[in-house]
C-alpha cells in the first residue's frame, strides 16, 4: 500500500524549494508551443499563482528511478523522431526514415495515433472505438509496421493527443469542457477541448492506449494533457490549483490502468511550466506532480519557444546549447521539490528538442546538424542521455546522429 506524504509536510518542501527556482528565473515565460501544437501565447496577467500541494502518492520505499543522473549513457536511452501517421502510413517515406535509422545512432519513433484532428490512425479491435466512429485509417498495418521497426531495433512510441479534441465533441458533448454557461468551452481556434475531470473520457483515452499496446507500440505519450491556453477562471470556474488537480488526477488514474497493463506512460509538457509558476497554473501541468506519476516525463523545450531574455539569454533561439542547458538546470531543480534525495521512484527526463527553423522570429538562425548537436550535447553534459527530436515536416538532419 503506498503511503501518502502529509499535506503539510509537502508544503514545507514546497516552499523551500519554489523559492530556490523561482530565482533561476522570476519572469513568467508564457510561450511555448506542445509536438504539434501552434498555440498563441500564454496570457500570463490570469492565473493565481498560490501553489496550495498534493500528495505525490509514493513513499521513500518505493523502486527507485532518479530522472537524471551521471552514470554516463546506456543502451536503454532513447534517441527518437517524430513521424506523423501520414509519413508511417507511406511505405516508401518508412523505408526511407527506416534507412536512415539504420545508418545512425536513433533507435525510438513517436508516431501520432490520436491525431491533432482527434481522429485514431489505425483500426483498432475496440467496441469503444467503433461506437464512437472516431477511426481515420492512415495507416492501414500498424502491427506490421511494429514488427519492421522492431527487427530494426526500434522502440515504438504511440503519441495520443489528450484533451484538446475537434472531433469527439460532436459525438460526446458531454465530456467537453463547459463554458460558467453550459455551453462547450471553444478556445481562440475553435477547438474544443475534453474536460480531464470526466471518467469516461479519462477511460477512452485510456482505451486507445490500450489499442496501442495492442498493435505492438512499446510506450503510449499523452500530448496536450493540460488545459488551453488564454483561458480565464471566469471562463470555466476553475483557478490554476484546480486545473493541475484535474490534469494530475487523469495522469493518476490513467497511470495506474497502464501500470496493470504494462505499458510504460510518458507526457509531453510546456518547457515554461518549469521554473513559472503562473504558467503551470494556466495549462494546469506541475512539472513535479506529474514526474511521480509516469515512467517519461518530456518537456518541450524547444529554444525557438522561450521569450527574449529568458534565463538570462538575449535571443534563446540563437544559443541552442545555452538554453537547452538552462532549461535541463531548471527541469533538475523543480524535480528535486518531490524528490530532494533521489531515492524516490519518478519519471525519467526525455526532453523534446528543436529539429525545425523558427524562420518566423525576428531574430532566429537555421537549424541544422551543428545546432541539433549543441542541444543533444547540452542535454547530455546534464546527465541526461534521452531525447527527442521534433519537426512536423518529419525531415530530418541525419547527419546529426551518426
Amino acid at each position: 500500500m503506498r503511503k501518502f506524504l502529509s499535506i503539510v509536510a509537502l508544503s514545507l518542501i514546497w516552499g523551500i524549494a519554489l523559492s530556490n527556482i523561482n530565482s533561476i528565473n522570476s519572469k513568467a515565460v508564457a510561450i511555448e508551443i506542445s509536438s504539434g501544437d501552434a498555440e498563441e501565447p500564454i496570457d500570463t496577467k490570469e492565473a493565481d499563482s498560490s501553489k496550495t500541494e498534493v500528495s505525490s502518492g509514493y513513499s521513500d520505499t518505493d523502486n527507485i528511478s532518479v530522472s537524471s543522473g551521471d552514470a554516463g549513457p546506456s543502451e536503454d536511452d532513447i534517441h527518437g523522431i517524430y513521424v506523423s501517421a501520414h509519413v508511417a502510413g507511406t511505405t516508401s517515406m518508412m523505408e526511407e526514415i527506416i534507412q536512415h535509422i539504420d545508418e545512425t545512432n536513433i533507435n525510438a519513433v513517436v508516431i501520432d495515433v490520436k491525431t491533432d484532428e482527434g481522429t485514431i490512425s489505425f483500426d483498432m479491435d475496440s467496441e469503444l472505438i467503433d461506437e464512437l466512429g472516431v477511426e481515420d485509417i492512415l495507416v492501414k498495418d500498424m502491427p506490421g509496421l511494429m514488427n519492421t521497426l522492431h527487427e530494426h531495433g526500434v522502440y515504438t512510441i504511440a503519441r495520443c493527443v489528450a484533451f484538446r479534441d475537434p472531433f469527439i465533441d460532436s459525438v460526446k458533448p458531454e465530456w467537453m469542457l463547459k463554458n460558467a454557461d453550459g455551453s462547450v468551452y471553444e478556445d481562440a481556434k475553435e477547438f474544443n477541448w475534453i474536460d480531464p475531470r470526466v471518467k469516461e473520457a479519462r477511460d477512452y483515452l485510456i482505451e486507445v492506449a490500450k489499442g496501442c499496446k495492442a498493435a505492438g507500440f512499446d510506450e503510449v505519450q499523452y500530448d496536450y494533457v493540460r488545459f488551453p491556453t488564454g483561458i480565464k477562471e471566469e471562463d470555466l470556474g476553475i483557478n490554476g490549483y484546480g486545473r493541475r488537480r484535474a490534469v494530475y488526477g487523469f495522469v493518476r488514474y490513467a497511470h495506474a490502468n497502464l501500470r496493470a497493463e504494462n505499458m510504460p506512460l510518458s507526457l509531453d509538457v510546456f518547457g515554461t511550466i518549469i521554473n513559472s509558476a503562473v504558467d503551470s497554473n494556466i495549462v494546469g501541468q506541475e512539472y513535479s506532480w506529474l514526474s511521480m506519476d509516469c515512467e517519461y516525463l518530456s518537456p518541450m523545450i524547444y529554444p525557438s519557444h522561450y521569450y527574449e531574455g529568458s534565463m538570462g539569454i538575449d535571443y534563446p533561439d540563437l544559443h541552442p546549447y545555452e538554453t537547452i542547458d538552462g532549461a535541463m538546470k531548471n527541469s533538475d531543480a523543480a524535480l528535486k521539490v518531490v524528490n530532494p534525495k533521489g531515492t524516490r521512484k519518478q519519471a525519467k527526463v526525455r526532453p523534446w528538442l528543436q529539429g525545425f527553423t523558427a524562420s518566423y522570429l525576428s531574430k532566429y538562425k537555421d537549424y541544422g546538424v551543428e545546432e541539433l548537436k549543441d542541444q543533444i550535447k547540452a542535454v547530455n553534459d546534464n546527465g541526461v542521455y534521452s531525447w527527442i527530436i521534433w519537426n512536423p515536416s518529419c525531415k530530418y538532419q541525419w547527419d546529426a546522429f551518426k
